[in-house]
């Protein structure tokens, strides 16, 4: 198991197709035909002997030239941001869009971050469910790595933004959330959300003339890691590998919140979230999740979320509000990129 699991991420690090002789295709069926271990010697595995050294020795041998072939040793470094407002829904960032905006955002309001099946599974609770309904925010959107096509899969535009197709590979290093028009007199200092990959990742082809794409519904899971077998335990005739020599089972690691930023023109690195839940994914996604919850926001998640899409409560009328509230929401990647050859 473990095994296929680093066949999978050398398959996923590659990308190469399963014609490719050094595909991790290639390698996966091979070690389905495994029954023995194989030679080691010093803790490397001895490619050319039989059992499972084979595949993980050729593994090594293989990678070692090609991240050099494939860029691995010179990634491209960028930094990008994107707009919901304008790039991913087109509305104009005008007062003639507002409306329009206020609608969106309040189109994706949800009375029960609980009852969303992918908050359940991928998100770090920040509350128990016994606490009671959560309202918040969930914005989900898909992005592509296509020419002549935006960030959001729509046709290139002015003031749009788009990652280079010439890349087979790119992955993020960071990623941070701004929130254009945030009025921190009236919202919490510290608004918190989640960023979470929930559809398959894309990555291209490294053959340059070769523009087929595969997929890859990547699970990020904590592997338990087994413990040194003595001799003890192979004379034990009670002695069972698969209970005996690991600490628990593989669990979903779930994604926590990290800080969004009232919106400032000049870039800023110490705004940027550096963790081990996105660095590796791809940019190229069938789906992603923005979850704002709305208890981030004020105590009052009701009126947290009102505020932060319709503005403050204008002094002496009934409840009606300014209209001042975010105007955009941006996403920004500091990404690596691979060239392929």
């Amino acid at each position: 198991r473990y095994v296929y699991l680093a066949a999978t991420a050398y398959d996923y690090e590659t990308n190469l197709l399963g014609t490719d002789g050094q595909g991790g295709q290639q390698f996966l069926t091979d070690i389905v035909k495994q029954r023995s271990i194989g030679q080691v010697l010093n803790g490397e595995p001895v490619p050319g002997s039989r059992g499972l050294a084979d595949p993980m020795g050729r593994m090594k041998l293989n990678f070692d030239v090609l991240k050099g072939q494939m860029g691995f040793n010179n990634p491209q470094v960028e930094t990008n941001r994107f707009s919901l407002r304008k790039e991913l829904y087109r509305i104009p960032e005008d007062a003639t869009g507002d409306a329009d905006w206020r609608q969106i955002l309040t189109d994706h309001i949800v009375p029960d971050l609980w009852q969303v099946p992918e908050f359940r599974r991928y998100a770090r609770p920040f509350a128990p469910e016994s606490a009671g309904a959560q309202p918040g925010l969930v914005i989900p959107f898909s992005t592509t790595v296509s020419f002549g096509l935006n960030y959001f899969g729509w046709e290139l535009g002015p003031g749009d933004s788009a990652y280079d197709p010439t890349q087979f590979s790119t992955r993020i290093r960071g990623a941070g959330v701004w929130f254009d028009g945030y009025d921190t007199t009236q919202l919490s200092q510290t608004p918190r959300v989640y960023l979470i990959p929930v559809g398959a990742d894309v990555l291209r082809s490294p053959d340059a003339f070769n523009f087929s794409v595969r997929e890859w519904q990547v699970i990020d899971q904590a592997i338990p890691v087994p413990f040194p077998i003595g001799e003890q335990d192979l004379v034990n005739e009670n002695w069972n590998p698969t209970v005996d020599s690991l600490i628990g089972q593989p669990e979903i690691r779930r994604f926590s919140q990290f800080r969004a930023y009232p919106y400032d023109a000049v870039l800023d690195d110490s705004q940027f979230t550096s963790d081990s839940r996105l660095i590796g994914r791809s940019v190229w996604n069938r789906r992603w999740l923005l979850i704002i919850p709305a208890g981030n926001l004020l105590f009052d998640p009701n009126e947290g979320l009102d505020t932060f899409i319709n503005g403050a409560v204008i002094p002496g009328t009934n409840g009606q509000r300014d209209g001042n509230g975010v105007r955009d929401i941006k996403l920004f990647f500091k990404t690596y990129a691979y060239s392929g050859n």
